[in-house]
């Protein structure tokens, strides 16, 4: 959102004879034009934020939210079926590995279920050694896999990506 500078002049007992002229400069900082509301109305995407870590789902919400994107937040794999059961997600950052249904058992039962989804993805990971298998996993996968820890930038440049499908 741009920062607009908007000026109002007050004048307040203006006379030649007695009075003195007040002038006021209102600063409003945050206003948005028509075209930036129109803009972010456009590119407002559904978002479904999976994985255990809650501080991480948390601090991903509150970002993407500030990125003009809805997030819902599920904790593993079962959880968040049951999300996109109940709504419709424009792309999905995923861990791969979660108790219950990790990253990668996710992604299959959602190209069975919701097949349009299944390139959406943008999975995420801390632990690349653990997963030996998941290397040809993404590959066969055709989906993105950030390392955590992933700079901001990263992660809004692979979404940019999955989004432009």
């Amino acid at each position: 959102m741009a920062e607009q500078l908007i000026c109002n002049q007050q004048v307040v007992g203006s006379s030649p004879t007695v009075g003195s002229i007040f002038v006021a400069w209102i600063r409003c900082t945050g206003v948005q034009t028509m075209a930036e509301k129109q803009r972010t109305k456009e590119f407002m995407s559904r978002l479904l934020v999976v994985d255990d870590d809650n501080d991480l789902v948390q601090l991903l919400a509150e970002v993407l939210t500030h990125e003009n994107c809805v997030v819902d937040i599920a904790h593993n794999g079962m959880e968040a079926l049951e999300r996109m059961r109940m709504a419709d997600y424009d792309a999905v950052i995923c861990d791969l590995l979660m108790s219950h249904m990790d990253g990668a058992e996710l992604h299959n039962e959602v190209a069975r279920e919701f097949p349009y989804l299944a390139e959406r993805f943008v999975f995420i990971t801390g632990q690349m050694e653990r997963c030996s298998r998941s290397s040809d996993f993404i590959m066969r996968s055709g989906n993105t896999l950030l390392i955590k820890p992933f700079e901001i930038g990263e992660l809004r440049t692979a979404l940019k990506e999955v989004l432009s499908r």
